[in-house]
């Protein structure tokens, strides 16, 4: 059964990525830029799942290092995004996001380049063969992007009282983050609901894909 749930699940992450390629041509030019920088580096993350998962053999698989952690750059750009579009305000400037895009793309060369990534063997998971790919949990890493999604919640909340006119959207992304901080602290627990920790990362494709919808419904013509 947990076979064929990750199985679609990994399906319906790369058709939701698709789905958001269509979309950005919706966008504003700067967050079309750092949309479709989300959307391929999920594609790739994924892409790198779907050979780990494939493969029987070890060897070069430490080359899919780079590509395999961009969930933890992807993610924060993608709740920033989705909170400009939900929280537009005239007095925000996107260009804030494409700092904190460098800043992030520099932490993680750091983090890559510094960190050892250990290959795991997930046979202990019925009718799933492959490998997964972790950084050392002593690393503090994960235990930031845990702190960063909840800042999300603490956040967003704060927005939940005022005149939001997008407060599904607001809903979507308290869920995602407390799926997400969720999954990542049972993981780090060592407690492993699926061989790789995506529960966290459809919940955010998932609002990505919910924003790109309420833009493209605003630029289509009545």
């Amino acid at each position: 059964m947990i076979f064929y749930i990750y199985i679609c699940l990994l399906f319906i992450v790369f058709i939701m990525i698709a789905q958001g390629l269509m979309w950005i041509k919706f966008l504003p030019a700067k967050v079309k830029i750092i949309t479709f920088f989300i959307l391929i580096a999920m594609m790739l993350r994924y892409m790198s799942i779907i050979i780990l998962f494939l493969n029987d053999d070890m060897k070069y698989l430490y080359m899919l290092k780079i590509p395999f952690f961009l969930n933890l750059i992807a993610i924060p750009l993608m709740a920033f995004t989705v909170m400009y579009i939900f929280m537009r305000k005239d007095n925000i400037k996107f260009y804030y996001i494409f700092i904190i895009s460098i800043l992030l793309c520099g932490l993680y060369v750091f983090v890559i380049y510094n960190y050892e990534a250990v290959l795991e063997n997930v046979n202990q998971y019925s009718l799933i063969w492959g490998y997964s790919l972790a950084l050392p949990k002593d690393s503090y890493v994960y235990w930031a992007y845990v702190v960063f999604n909840t800042l999300v919640i603490f956040f967003t909340l704060a927005f939940m009282g005022k005149n939001n006119p997008n407060k599904f959207g607001i809903y979507l992304m308290i869920l995602a983050a407390v799926i997400t901080s969720a999954e990542f602290i049972t993981w780090l627990l060592g407690i492993k609901i699926l061989a790789q920790t995506i529960l966290g990362d459809i919940s955010w494709i998932i609002v990505l894909i919910y924003a790109l919808n309420k833009v493209r419904k605003k630029s289509l013509p009545s």
